[in-house]
Order: structure tokens, then C-alpha cells, then sequence
């Protein structure tokens, strides 16, 4: 019904409700002008629970609750309980019959668990404190021999017993040593003959039992005495049928027609009417009841669907919602949260959603229609509802429509002299409130009626704000200057400042006249404004569609600016905003009505027994006495106690039943079977079971929580051993979480998963172990012979590779010389290791002109003669000698200790020179020049070699053929 904005100046959720109205508009007031249903009763929002419920039997003939909160319901076809998301049938797994005609059930002063059947009772001893009625075990009372049949049977608690009726007599079950037993209650209290006879109603005040009869009387029985008021004279049938007594002690009893009143003093009984109490329960006057409601009403039935309620010494009527019947109520019953619950024959056992805290008014109390516009309280009057296709006036003292005008309207403001201001879809309209005076003022497409201070009324609409005075009818509205955008929505402080939304931005127009735009933009791009509502001089707070912002402000100066996500608050858009009197901030979308107090957010929905989840726009408002008035699609719902709802109700859950296969468990220790295990589980806080979810696991099973709406979970087997399924509830509306309920499974392991035959299992396997590792033994060892055989073989095989490969990575292929690396890595050593006090010289050795040899002879002539040096080099070393081959035609010496001298370098490389080339080229003669340094003592490597090198080339220089000794 709702919607995101279609332009930044206009919301779309609000032009669209206006044009798909507008054409029905005309046919909608001819409807409500001509045909329009009379006024009836308010009607009572409920929840049905029926077959698809679990009530394989619909004709629900009393209701009680026990301590643990399960509800008890006793039908046409036995007896059911409520684990708060199914019925569940009592039957022959709890020792009781598979059918019968259930009548009642109560609990004893000892906690016994009694089920009364037409002809039969039973009992469960320790009732009132059983996880889950369940696994309650009933036995018959007196060996299982029938009683009359009395399908009219009433039963009543009393003396640590039970009284009952059974056809003309008065029964009483009491317990002693050997059990429950059944006999007349006028014998056991003492009496002479049986005057308890005839007897259709019950009620225990303490050591009295307040009984009424066929025939119109009301008795007290006390010990053996029989007390009986005189009463006033009563309307045929006179048979009485329900009694109870208030906090006062006054007795009530009610016949078909009428109420009868005994007050505790000795003054004298009174009777009176019950409205709307005809003849449609004369064939069911045994189901009439009476019961007190938690707010100190009584409740009762009347004809055609409807509950009579008197509070105050005041009657009134309401309607159960849905499809209209002449089935009879049955039972009425107020549980421990306050809620109502009523048998319906025929059609199951109803909840009323906040029975006592919400009322809802629609079209059948006499509004014109159901979509609910605005509401506007007139100063000491009525509650002027606006509507589709009409303007109210209701008296909420008697929650009657007084008054109604057939026009059509979106926006209302009722001023102090009477005046209904109502904007429409063809301007704005002032109403007398008391007369049939109206007056058109010609400015249309207002999006809201503000009323100002004194007698100002603001209107504020798609081009301009307009002032209008209440005081002075005839005037016009007049525009009021500065003010000439398109505004959506504004409130006034008490200070006078107009805070207006207009487009996306918020705009404040002081009391001066001066205007200023305090907040250009939001925080959040695609926030879009709608509603706006102030909390105090310093405070704002603005929804719309994107979620809800609070705005703290001092003057035209913001300090502060926090936003509510969409997530947090429970909806996305918001159409209305109010702050009531403590500071709780109500927000209302088409999902429901959120309420912030402050701590946590909660959301109203119709499970709570709200008309409906689609709020319109601007549609709360807190009456004087602080309950809020509620405008939605199907009506407006008043919140007459707003604490009763918001009050936070722990989620209780409970776990119902649990089966493997097809066999209950009960927790008890079982054999070993594959068969699925199926557990079944509810919550008992009924208020909030339409939304409450549950998180459970199963320990060993699964490896966290899992999550789920159902109630129940099926595992396909479970495994030997102790297990604890857990579950919590949780509602997310209210952000609750209950505490976490358990209950264990165990099942004993299979028989080849015992002890003893682990043990047994084990030592074959450990014998057998044993062999195969004997003769695996022996095998290795065999093999691991063979191997170490070839892996000898191999390691020689590469020690003597890799000696080759080390010896061929340091040598030179030509020469047989070191390398350059090596010759290089041994000079570095001997600097680095030698002591400073050993000699250690250089020798750069080069053969002279051996690019002319390679150029005149060929290369592998120049191969032969450095081979011819390698190995003549390799002749004159000494065990402390290296020699290396440092570039192409060039060699490296290093001499040490004490051969290191200039004389032996010398005689070196004169074995090296004349060397004359291999036969047949006697004209080569091959000669060398060397430059040779000895360390010093801070000599490196680099700079050793550095000197040497200069002094080759001054031997190259003064005409080669010699040795030069480096300075």
C-alpha cells in the first residue's frame, strides 16, 4: 500500500494511495450513505488454532491452563494439549481412552492432574509439575468403573479434592493412602439425606463451595451446613450456570439471560440484564461461563459470536473477527500472560490477540471505512477519525460514532474553537464540530494540518506553506512568505519553530519569520524524508524511507546526528512518527508498529492484536490519557495499555515430545537401533508464538546451531553413547532470547561395540599384528641386506663422481691449472689464514705476443704451448705452491712460506721461457713476462693482484722476456 518516493518534493506512497482512492471514492460514499452496515460491536482480533492445528476434533468443550503453561483442551473427541505451536492429543500412550467425550480438566490441591469424560475420570499424580503433559501417565479413579453418563459434567477443585456433578447427584474425589477414590459429597461432609442434587454450576471460595441449581438457586456449602440468599426474581429458564466471586467477595452468577449479584454484606441481591443475551445458548446453557479478565472485567457470552463485558457496573459487546456464526462460545479462559482464550464449537479454540489492550473500531462500529487516514482529539470532545470515504467523531467514553460526514479526507487538526480542519483531494475544508457549517478554503495538494500557537493553523502542501486563522472562519488561508517549496511533513516547538521537511533537506522557520535550512543533506544519500517528530527544544527525530535519523540540535546549530538502520528498527520505511509523553519514539510502517523506549526496539504486529500491519501515513496519535490511537488499512486499533504490550515476556520453550522411529523417549537409556530420531518443541509464551524461532543442536551431532521456524527437527540416526539436544527460542521483534532447555538421549552401544568384545577384538588384532610383523621382519631384513649391498656400491660409485666433478669444477680443461675462481678463492684463503709473519708472494705470469701465435700458427698451436706452460708449471710446484690459470694466456702463482722469494719466481719463469713448439715449427719461440709482489701486511687480494699486474706491464713495457718485481 505503500511505497518509495517518486519525486524528492512529493512521496509516492502517499500520491498513489490518493489516485487509486480517488476513483472509488464517489461509489465508496454512495456505499456509505446508502447501504452502510449498522453500527455493532467492536470485534476481537484472534488467532484460530484448529485442525491444521492438531484439534482433530473442532468442538472445544472447556479449556484449562496448567502451572508449566500448557494448555489443556477438553472436546467432543478427547482430550488435547498446547505446546504452544501444536495440539497434541492424550491417548492410550498416556493410559487414557483413544476418544471419549473430554468435559473437563483441574488440578487438585496435591498437584494431581484430574480429566473428566462424560462417563469416566482419571488421574496423574504429579500433574502440575511435569515437563510436558506428555509423558503424564493417568490411571482410572474407583478401578475404572463408569459413572453416568453427563456430558453436561462441571468439576471445581476443592478441599485438596475435586467435586463434580454427575447427573442429579454431587460427587467428590479425594485421596487418601490407597489413592483417589469417589464418593457423595453430602456424605463425606456430614449430612443428613443428599440435599446436593440438581446441581448445574460450581465455585470454591476457600472452606465454602458456592453451588447453583436447575431450579434458580444460589447455595453456600460449608462443612454440613447449606446456606442459600434469598435472590430477586429471575427470568425463565432460571437455571444457573457459572459462578464467580471478585476481590470484594461479592458472588456472581449468571443465568441465560441475566447476572445475579450477592455481595458479601448482608445487603440484598441484585440482577440485571446481560446484553445480548437472546436465545441462541438455550440448548447450551452448560456452556456459559464467567471469567475475570487480568485488567478486573467480566467476561461472559452473548449471541452471535459476541462477548459480553462488564467493567465499572457497565456493559459492552464485542465480536469475534472473521467469518460470522451461531456456534456457541465454550470455554473462556484467561492464561498467565493475560491472553483470552475462547472454545468456538465447531470451528476450535481461538486466542484473542490483546484482549484488554487493544480495541479496534472499523466499519462495523459505524466508521465509513476501514483505511484509516488521520485522528484528531477535540479539546474536551470526541476522537475525529478520518477516513477513505468519511470524518468521524467517536465517543471514546462509550466507543460510539456520534457523528459522520460523508466527505473524504487525508489530513485532519481539530483547533480550540471547535473547528475539524480536514484536507482532501479538493482542498482544505474547515468542519463545525457541532452543527452542519463547513467552509472550502481553495488550496489543495496539503500534505499536512499543522495547529500553531494560539489560533494558527499551518498547511503545508505541494507549493507553499499556508497560515489560516481558527479564529476568524471567513478568512482565507493566506501563503506565508519565504515559504514557497514543496514540503512533506513539519512539526512546531514549543519555542514557535516551524521544523519543516522540504525535499531532502530540513528547514526551521523561527518565530521572526527568518528561515534557515539546518541540515542541506543527509548522511546517508538515499535517505528519503517523510514523517518528522519532535522530542524536545533540543531534539528531532525524521523517518521515511532508509530508515530514521535523531537529530540534536541548538537552535540552527546540529550537534549530533545518529541513525536507527532499517535492520535495528524492524522496517525500512516509516509513514508515521510520534514521541509520547515518556520519550518512546513510535514509528509505523506496512509492517507493523515499532516502538523505541529508549534500550531496544519492539514491534507491534497483529499477532499483538493490531487491526492490521499497514500503518498510513501520519496515523498515531496519544490520546490525553496516554493511549495511543492507531490508523491502519483495516481499521483504527487503540493501544489502551501501552506498558501491558511493550513489557518484555521471556520466550519459553519447551521441548514436547521426542521419538526414534516410530516409539516415544522419554529420556530413559535404550539399545542401540538406527532409527531416526524426531523431537518436536513449542513455546509457551503465547503472545509471541507467531514469531518466535528457535535455534537447537544435538551434541555429537551437530557441529553448531542450526535455526528454524517449525517445531519439530528430524535427525536420521544418532550415534551410541549420552547426547543433549539444547534449544533456545528467540524473538526477533523483540530481540529476546530465552534460556537454554535440554533433554538427553542415551543409547547403550551395540553389543559388537562393547568392552569385552573390544578387548577380545583387540588382542586378535595385536596377535595377528604380531605375526605379520615377525614375518614382515624377517622380509626387511632380508631386503634390507640387498639394499645396503647396493646402496654401498652406489654411495663408492658417487663419492668417486663427485670427486671427479668437484676436482673438474676447480681445474682448468686446458691446462690442468686451477681456474680463475679457484686460484682466486685460494689466494683469498692463504691472506685470510696464513699468519701475518709467513711469506706469501704473487706471480701474474703472461706469454708474450700470443695473439701472434694464434693468428700465425693457429689456435690449437696456441693450445700446445699453454698446455706446455700448465704442465711445466705444475713441475716446479711445491706442496705449499699453487698455480691457476687467471685469464686467456695469462696464470696466477701463488708462492708461500719459504719459497716465497723473488729468486725462486724468477727461476720459475725462466723454466717457462724459450719454450720452443712441437716439431716441425722450429722458428717458435715462445717467452713469458711476469709481474710478481709480495704481501704486506694490509694487502687484500685485489690490491696484491693489482700490484703484480702493474708490475707485469712495466716488463712489458721495458720488452718482455722478464720478471719485475712490483715496489
Amino acid at each position: 500500500m505503500h511505497g518509495p518516493s517518486e519525486k524528492a518534493r512529493r512521496p509516492l506512497f502517499r500520491r498513489r494511495k490518493i489516485l487509486i482512492r480517488l476513483a472509488f471514492i464517489p461509489c465508496l460514499v454512495a456505499l456509505a450513505a446508502g447501504i452502510s452496515p449498522p453500527a455493532r460491536s467492536q470485534t476481537v482480533p484472534t488467532t484460530l488454532y484448529d485442525a491444521a492445528s492438531g484439534l482433530t476434533n473442532i468442538s472445544v468443550i472447556s479449556a484449562m491452563q496448567l502451572p508449566t503453561g500448557h494448555i489443556v483442551a477438553a472436546t467432543q473427541h478427547g482430550f488435547f494439549f498446547f505446546d504452544g505451536r501444536q495440539f497434541v492429543p492424550f491417548g492410550p500412550a498416556q493410559g487414557l481412552p483413544a476418544g471419549g467425550v473430554g468435559v473437563g480438566a483441574a488440578l487438585t490441591g496435591h498437584g494431581d492432574l484430574i480429566l473428566a469424560y462424560a462417563d469416566m475420570v482419571y488421574v496423574a499424580y504429579d500433574g502440575a509439575t511435569a515437563t510436558t503433559p506428555g509423558q503424564l501417565r493417568f490411571r482410572p479413579i474407583e478401578g475404572g468403573r463408569p459413572l453416568g453418563h453427563d456430558s453436561h459434567r462441571k468439576i471445581m477443585p476443592w478441599h485438596d479434592g475435586l467435586v463434580l456433578t454427575d447427573s442429579d447427584r454431587l460427587l467428590f474425589i479425594h485421596k487418601d493412602a490407597t489413592g483417589e477414590h469417589i464418593g457423595l459429597l453430602a456424605a463425606t461432609l456430614g449430612m443428613q439425606g443428599d440435599p446436593l442434587t440438581d446441581v448445574s454450576a460450581l465455585h470454591a471460595d476457600g472452606d465454602t463451595l458456592w453451588i447453583g441449581t436447575n431450579d434458580g438457586r444460589l447455595c453456600a456449602v460449608s462443612g454440613a451446613a447449606l446456606r442459600c440468599p434469598t435472590l430477586p426474581p429471575l427470568a425463565e429458564p432460571r437455571r444457573m450456570e457459572a459462578i464467580v466471586q471478585d476481590r470484594d467477595g461479592t458472588v456472581l452468577a449468571r443465568t441465560l439471560h441475566e447476572l445475579v449479584t450477592v455481595p458479601r454484606d448482608p445487603a440484598a441481591a441484585q440482577v440485571e440484564a446481560i446484553p445480548h443475551a437472546g436465545h441462541q445458548y438455550e440448548n447450551y446453557q452448560h456452556l456459559l461461563t464467567l471469567s475475570w479478565s487480568p485488567q478486573g472485567a467480566l467476561v461472559t457470552q452473548a449471541d452471535d459470536d459476541e462477548l459480553a463485558i462488564r467493567a465499572h457496573g457497565t456493559w459492552k459487546t464485542m465480536a469475534l473477527d472473521g467469518e460470522r456464526s451461531n456456534a456457541p462460545l465454550t470455554a473462556l479462559l484467561f492464561d498467565q500472560q493475560g491472553a483470552l482464550w475462547i472454545g468456538r464449537m465447531g470451528y476450535g479454540l481461538a486466542r484473542a490477540d490483546g484482549f484488554g489492550i487493544l480495541e479496534t473500531f472499523g466499519r462495523r462500529d459505524g466508521l465509513p471505512s476501514d483505511v484509516i487516514w488521520q485522528m484528531a482529539r477535540q479539546p474536551d470532545g470526541p476522537l475525529w477519525i478520518d477516513t477513505d470515504t468519511g470524518l468521524s467523531a467517536l465517543d471514546t467514553a462509550t466507543n460510539r460514532v456520534v457523528r459522520t460526514i460523508d466527505q473524504p479526507g487525508f489530513f485532519i487538526a481539530a483547533d480550540r474553537h471547535g473547528g475539524i480542519w480536514q484536507a482532501g483531494p479538493e482542498g482544505v475544508t474547515l468542519h463545525d464540530a457541532q452543527t452542519d457549517w463547513r467552509h472550502d478554503y481553495p488550496v489543495k495538494r496539503v500534505n499536512q494540518v499543522l495547529v500553531g500557537t494560539g489560533d494558527d493553523i499551518w498547511l503545508l502542501s505541494d507549493h507553499g506553506a499556508w497560515l489560516a486563522d481558527a479564529a476568524r472562519r471567513d478568512r482565507d488561508p493566506v501563503a506565508v512568505p519565504g515559504l514557497s517549496g514543496s514540503y512533506v511533513a513539519g512539526r512546531i516547538d514549543s519555542g514557535g519553530t516551524l521544523w519543516l521537511l522540504e525535499r531532502r533537506r530540513l528547514v526551521a522557520r523561527h518565530p521572526d519569520g527568518t528561515t534557515t535550512v539546518v541540515l542541506p543533506e543527509w548522511p546517508l544519500a538515499t535517505f528519503a524524508p517523510y514523517v518528522i517528530a519532535i522530542e524536545n527544544d533540543h531534539r528531532l527525530w525524521i523517518g521515511g524511507q532508509g530508515g530514521l535519523y535523531r537529530v540534536t540540535h541548538d537552535g540552527d546549530r546540529i550537534a549530533n546526528v545518529t541513525f536507527h538502520d532499517p535492520a535495528t528498527i524492524g522496517n525500512d520505511i516509516l509513514y508515521s512518527l510520534m514521541i509520547d509523553r515518556l520519550g518512546r519514539v513510535w514509528a509505523g510502517s506496512d509492517r507493523g508498529l515499532n516502538v523505541f523506549d529508549g534500550r531496544r526496539w519492539v514491534t507491534i504486529t497483529e499477532a499483538d492484536g493490531l487491526a492490521s500491519n499497514d500503518l498510513d501515513q501520519q496515523s498515531l496519535l496519544e490520546d490525553t490519557d496516554g493511549s495511543i490511537w492507531i490508523g491502519t488499512s483495516r481499521g483504527v486499533s487503540h493501544l489502551l495499555q501501552p506498558e501491558a504490550l511493550l513489557a518484555g515476556i521471556s520466550p519459553q520453550p519447551v521441548i514436547t515430545t521426542m521419538e526414534l522411529g516410530h516409539r516415544p523417549y522419554h529420556g530413559e537409556r535404550i539399545a542401540f537401533t538406527r532409527a531416526p530420531l524426531r523431537v518436536t518443541f513449542g513455546t509457551l509464551d503465547y503472545r509471541d508464538a507467531p514469531r518466535i524461532r528457535f535455534r537447537y543442536r544435538l551434541e555429537g551431532v551437530d557441529e553448531g546451531w542450526n535455526e528454524t521456524a517449525d517445531g519439530s527437527v528430524r535427525y536420521p540416526s544418532v550415534p551410541p553413547g549420552t547426547h543433549h539436544f539444547m534449544l533456545m527460542a528467540f524473538d526477533p521483534d523483540r530481540h529476546q532470547q530465552s534460556a537454554i532447555v535440554t533433554a538427553s538421549i542415551t543409547m547403550a552401544y551395540p553389543w559388537w561395540d562393547s568392552w569385552a568384545v573390544r578387548c577380545l577384538i583387540a588382542l586378535c588384532l595385536l596377535l595377528a599384528g604380531y605375526g605379520a610383523w615377525r614375518i614382515r621382519v624377517g622380509l626387511l631384513l632380508k631386503q634390507r641386506r640387498k639394499l645396503q649391498a647396493i646402496v654401498d656400491r652406489q654411495t663408492r660409485e658417487i663419492r668417486a663422481a663427485h670427486q671427479a666433478l668437484m676436482e673438474q669444477s676447480r681445474l682448468d680443461s686446458l691446462t690442468g691449472l686451477l681456474n680463475r675462481g679457484a686460484i682466486q678463492s685460494c689466494l683469498q684463503s692463504c691472506l685470510a689464514e696464513l699468519p701475518a709473519t709467513t711469506p706469501l708472494m704473487v706471480g701474474l705470469i703472461d706469454v708474450d705476443h700470443f695473439k701472434q701465435i694464434n693468428d700465425g700458427w693457429g689456435h690449437l698451436t696456441g693450445d700446445d704451448v699453454l698446455t706446455e706452460i700448465g704442465r711445466r708449471l705444475r713441475q716446479g710446484m711445491t706442496a705449499n705452491d699453487e698455480a691457476g690459470r687467471y685469464g686467456g694466456e695469462e696464470f696466477l702463482v701463488v708462492l708461500t712460506g719459504e719459497g716465497a722469494t723473488a729468486d725462486r719466481m724468477q727461476a720459475l719463469c725462466r723454466s717457462l721461457g724459450g719454450t720452443r713448439t712441437p716439431a716441425g715449427m722450429p722458428e717458435l719461440v715462445v717467452t713469458v713476462s711476469a709481474g710478481i709482489a709480495t704481501a704486506g701486511e694490509n694487502d687484500t687480494w685485489q690490491s696484491l693482484i693489482a700490484r703484480a699486474d702493474r708490475a707485469l706491464y712495466r716488463a712489458k713495457a721495458e720488452g718482455r722476456d722478464r720478471v719485475i718485481l712490483a715496489a
